[in-house]
């Protein structure tokens, strides 16, 4: 059995302590001390924008490392190829989010680069469609599988963002589809595709919303993810790269343009989101809450269908609470 997948041991990296990934604040507050494998993981909160994030947070080369070799085996036990049920899933998500793109920019042939593309459906549904598509994928398992699943004419790359070499101002779409909660360096990145997109084009990103869960606690930190953002932070993270917000979608999900001396408009407030997921973070978890919702996914999984499971709500009654479950903090 793969190691990661074993509780109580520790993953293996040494990392190292940074300052917060989008604000660069050094005031946090330790919300967790294991992830949702029950295994040594140390998760962090900014006080000054509410950014979750691990500190002590892998190096580059650590996380190369991982992504090249270990993630897809790790987290979907994908060891040469995706599962077909993941491409299904993958194929029927490239088809809404193509329909968010054209709905977005005009013109018959439009150049597009997936940030991170996986399996490579999206570049694969865009090209269907007689676009310009590309896209790259640190991973090399799912890099090999998409550069042979399809035969249209698709550039796809086996390599990260740092090395990758596109021509400045050469798309008129860039997609990071749940992909910026895999990056230490998350401004950096996001300038990366400020440079690669054109001054009228968009850049369509998407991240779990870490106030998007019913019932929050440790159970929504792992390894893969090193940052947690809430709508704010994230668009604050677009506002330093040099983004503005075009159109929300949903939470964390955002259609964003270059500012070019623009103002964003959209209306954040930093405080009040870090306030807000620390509560929430922080807070007792009722036991036949956690308990109930566990179940619940345990028998999804066991009977293969795809709702989402029932998530109770914690108890407005602390008398009818018998045990809290905090966020560990071993």
């Amino acid at each position: 059995m793969h190691r990661n997948i074993l509780p109580f041991i520790p993953y293996r990296f040494k990392g190292e302590a940074v300052a917060c990934p989008v604000c660069s604040s050094h005031q946090h507050k330790t919300v967790a001390r294991m992830d949702r494998r029950l295994k040594p993981l140390t998760t962090v909160m900014c006080e000054e924008c509410g950014l979750f994030y691990s500190n002590p947070m892998p190096t580059a080369d650590e996380l190369a490392t991982y992504y090249q070799k270990e993630y897809r085996k790790d987290y979907q036990l994908a060891r040469f190829r995706p599962s077909n049920k993941h491409i299904r899933k993958k194929q029927n998500e490239a088809k809404a989010r193509y329909a968010v793109i054209r709905q977005a920019l005009t013109g018959n042939t439009l150049s597009l680069l997936d940030f991170g593309c996986g399996s490579g459906e999206l570049v694969h549904e865009c090209a269907m469609h007689g676009h310009d598509a590309h896209g790259f994928e640190p991973g090399a398992t799912y890099a090999s599988f998409a550069q042979q699943a399809s035969h249209l004419k698709i550039d796809i790359r086996g390599t990260d963002y740092q090395s990758a070499d596109y021509a400045a101002q050469h798309f008129d779409a860039i997609t990071m589809l749940h992909v910026l909660e895999h990056i230490p360096n998350p401004i950096a990145a996001l300038k990366k595709a400020h440079e690669w997109l054109k001054d009228d084009g968009i850049l369509y990103i998407e991240v779990p919303n870490m106030q998007g869960y019913e019932l929050k606690g440790f159970e929504h930190f792992h390894f893969a993810h090193v940052l947690g953002f809430s709508r704010d932070n994230l668009i604050e993270a677009l506002r330093r790269a040099g983004f503005r917000v075009r159109s929300e979608i949903d939470g964390t999900s955002i259609l964003a343009e270059k500012a070019l001396g623009r103002e964003c408009t959209a209306p954040i407030d930093l405080k009040a989101t870090a306030a807000q997921n620390l509560h929430d973070y922080t807070a007792p978890i009722s036991l036949y809450a956690y308990a109930r919702y566990h179940l619940a996914r345990l028998l999804r999984r066991l009977t293969r269908t795809q709702a989402k499971p029932a998530i109770p709500a914690r108890s407005p009654s602390p008398a009818k609470d018998t045990g809290k479950l905090a966020c560990p903090r071993l």
